[in-house]
């Protein structure tokens, strides 16, 4: 508590605080702000105290002295009368205007007091706010800001998105580069290259860009491909085991860089005019409507996903083959389309563009040479080592991490079977993490089944039923899912 009485004796009236001045301190009035600070001195030496200030009497206002000529003369008797009354309308009226004067400058000191207030408190709330944020982690304090502007913008991207016009909003948004970070503070691991130096990530600001999934987990190998190639614009081939995080991680970096994102799948019946765009009607005329991948294409710094391209016919991906050149500008539809800045494409697929060796993915083929040659490196994925695969799983599920090491042991035994020809198809992560999901409700054997089991061909129903027998303990199980809860 402050022993500062200025608050208390500004509310005092003033023809009273003139009259604490005059009996209590020996001193002559002069303004309210000079009596608030005399008094307030005389207090805190314990001269006086508040409550004598509040309780003097108050000072009686001088209004002027009335003249009176005593004349006989019936004229003078009224000219006398008329000036006396206008000497005392003049004695009022400065009275009056005394009085709004000493308002006036009581309202002035009164805000000038609650303005040295509000300064003070506001520094020191500005120097406790210095004092936390410097004991926060800068990235902390980027993470939660981004999340709350992530959580004000969802409604306004859901309005969008429901209405397909994500192209549209992005159109009239300029993306562009805002900053470039390094990539621990950007993905919460340290990337260098073989140098030792840590690399940089460049940061944009696409509205469109993917909603950041808070519970990915990188890889630094991975992440270096990823970072080369937004230096030297190359496009990337991804291939790989199903579940091994090749799509996702392009959706990721692109929303963890502020990207746009353009996953087009692809199947047997797929045609140019899927992707690429064809001609339709519009107003009666026949225009050339442009295709998800050319918007893409057209757009700054978006990552293009061609998701699965071994599945379609190789004649309808040789289309590409232009676009996929480093800077390219090709003539299509009627129209030049030029490659926009920072616009990288990659390819996840289930195979190296060689076709599938395996017999495991039906219905894949080998790409056409000069489609394959486009992409300057082919990064194979592997399934994480278990420490990594039990971050994921407990980031994904909320499970206890013994729960999750407990299943990926007998996942990574259905692997080993598959290396040795006993197992088409081992579990995928994602089975992993459906199966914890739904056994507290399910149950262990019916939660097996509908999420591992039953997707298995018969070939390797055997194996898969003994690898469970041996490795998924019922008991250990439920014990740890009922801990979790």
């Amino acid at each position: 508590m402050s022993n500062d009485f200025s608050i208390d004796l500004s509310l005092v009236p003033t023809n009273i605080l003139k009259g604490a001045v005059e009996t209590l301190t020996n001193d002559m009035y002069s303004t309210k702000t000079k009596a608030v600070e005399t008094l307030s001195a005389a207090i805190r030496m314990g001269k006086i105290t508040l409550h004598e200030v509040q309780s003097a009497m108050p000072s009686q206002p001088v209004t002027g002295t009335r003249v009176i000529n005593v004349t006989p003369d019936h004229h003078t008797t009224a000219a006398s009368g008329v000036a006396d009354r206008a000497l005392q309308t003049a004695l009022d009226a400065s009275t009056a205007v005394n009085r709004l004067t000493e308002r006036a400058n009581d309202a002035a000191s009164h805000v000038s007091l609650i303005t040295k207030i509000l300064e003070s408190d506001i520094r020191s709330v500005r120097d406790q706010v210095g004092r936390i944020t410097d004991m926060i982690p800068s990235d902390l304090i980027a993470d939660a800001v981004a999340s709350k502007v992530a959580a004000a913008f969802a409604p306004f991207e859901a309005a969008v998105k429901a209405a397909s016009a994500e192209a549209v909003v992005g159109s009239m948004v300029s993306v562009s580069k805002i900053g470039t970070l390094p990539a621990s503070q950007v993905f919460g691991i340290r990337v260098d290259d073989a140098m030792g130096r840590e690399m940089m990530v460049d940061i944009y600001n696409d509205a469109s860009a993917p909603a950041i999934d808070p519970h990915w987990v990188w890889t630094e190998p991975i992440l270096k491909h990823l970072l080369l190639s937004q230096t030297t614009g190359e496009n990337l081939w991804f291939g790989g085991d199903k579940g091994t995080g090749k799509s996702e991680s392009v959706k990721n970096f692109a929303s963890k860089t502020g990207r746009g994102f353009c996953r087009i799948n692809f199947q047997k019946y797929t045609t140019n005019e899927d992707y690429i765009g064809a001609l339709g009607l519009e107003n009666g005329s026949s225009v050339f409507k442009e295709g998800d991948f050319l918007r893409a294409f057209s757009t700054p710094a978006t990552l293009i996903l061609l998701d699965e391209p071994t599945n379609a016919d190789p004649a309808v991906l040789a289309s590409l083959n232009g676009f996929l050149e480093k800077n390219s500008t090709v003539s299509y539809g009627g129209a030049v389309r030029k490659r926009a800045p920072n616009v990288l494409v990659f390819a996840a697929d289930n195979t190296l563009t060689n076709g599938d060796e395996t017999g495991r993915y039906a219905g894949t083929r080998a790409m056409n040479s000069a489609l394959a040659d486009r992409f300057a490196r082919l990064v194979l994925f592997k399934h994480m080592d278990i420490e990594t695969e039990i971050k994921a799983v407990v980031l994904h599920t909320g499970c206890k991490p013994e729960l999750a090491e407990h299943v990926l042991k007998a996942v990574n035994a259905c692997r080993a079977k598959v290396a040795s020809g006993d197992i088409v198809d081992a579990p995928s992560i994602r089975q992993v993490m459906a199966f914890i999901r739904s056994v507290g409700v399910l149950g262990v054997d019916e939660a097996w089944a509908a999420s591992i089991g039953h997707r298995q061909p018969s070939e390797s129903a055997t194996a898969i039923a003994g690898i469970k027998a041996a490795y998924i303990n019922t008991a250990i199980i439920m014990a740890l899912i009922g801990e979790t809860k």
